[in-house]
């Protein structure tokens, strides 16, 4: 678990990333995900319940819900930090949990951003950004440098390598956070509570980054969160889950207008009155 949280879970879903296998940095695609009756138990808790979604490859989806509701959990297992009781997650096609080694041929990069942010302090934002590419040794040291100005540009943070994690607000500490995620061109990125302890306006300024991002990714992006005006905001489709299970998905418009009474009532306790128009 702690290498898995040290890299923010970048690398390959089948094949042990071993420092050998070359990586492309430079071709990104999106991938399917198809989450197929999949059911979790912690003793006799039934956290997720007979849960079926599909999120298409290079959307940018969000899962909401209020807390204890399955929604971190189900991220964990797209991510096989948890495993089912029953069901499967099939990524583009191919079931991620099967026994059978042949069903699991394809590959392709993945990236999480915690809601702690999950960085260094003892590093600097450069080397945190850096970690995975310096590990993995994928490029050289000046292509190193590169990508990270790039990918720190990319969320608003040029010229910030230098600083301390200590140095750096909320915010910054998301973005430096997603930078890192991107240093490894991921065709798949997840994000846990990204607006977690942070204020409005610096929620804002962190739903903006992740929009620009998908200008210049095709990469497909989940989102956890609880905030329903953040996942209005940024999402191509929205899943709500309520008591471990999937009670609505559609576009934020049909979110909004949705008559479902569980939809209804998260929607007024969370924005006050948010309508439909």
């Amino acid at each position: 678990m702690f290498e898995k949280l040290k890299h923010g879970l970048s690398g390959s879903f089948f094949h042990p990333d071993n420092g050998t296998r070359p990586v492309n940095l430079h071709d990104t695609r999106g991938v399917g995900i198809r989450i197929d009756h999949l059911n979790k138990f912690f003793g006799e808790h039934h956290v997720l319940k007979d849960v079926n979604l599909e999120i298409y490859a290079g959307e940018t989806f969000c899962i909401i819900g209020p807390s204890g509701t399955g929604k971190s959990v189900l991220l964990k297992h797209i991510v096989k930090l948890e495993s089912p009781d029953s069901g499967e997650i099939y990524i583009d096609d191919m079931p991620i949990f099967s026994s059978d080694p042949g069903s699991s041929a394809r590959d392709y990069r993945y990236s999480m951003v915690f809601q702690s942010s999950a960085l260094f302090n003892s590093l600097t934002v450069g080397e945190n950004v850096g970690l995975w590419l310096r590990e993995k040794r994928v490029c050289k040291e000046l292509q190193v440098r590169e990508i990270i100005k790039q990918k720190l540009e990319m969320v608003g943070l040029f010229g910030k390598e230098e600083l301390r994690t200590s140095e750096l607000s909320g915010g910054m500490k998301k973005r430096v956070a997603i930078a890192r995620s991107l240093a490894m061109n991921p065709d798949l990125i997840l994000y846990d509570e990204p607006t977690a302890e942070l204020d409005p306006v610096t929620t804002d300024e962190l739903a903006n980054t992740i929009l620009k991002l998908k200008e210049s990714t095709k990469n497909t992006t989940v989102i956890v969160t609880h905030d329903l005006n953040f996942a209005l905001y940024i999402s191509d489709r929205i899943a709500m889950m309520h008591g471990g299970s999937v009670v609505e998905i559609g576009t934020p418009r049909e979110i909004k207008r949705s008559e479902n009474p569980i939809v209804r009532g998260f929607i007024y306790t969370t924005t006050k009155g948010i309508r439909g128009e």
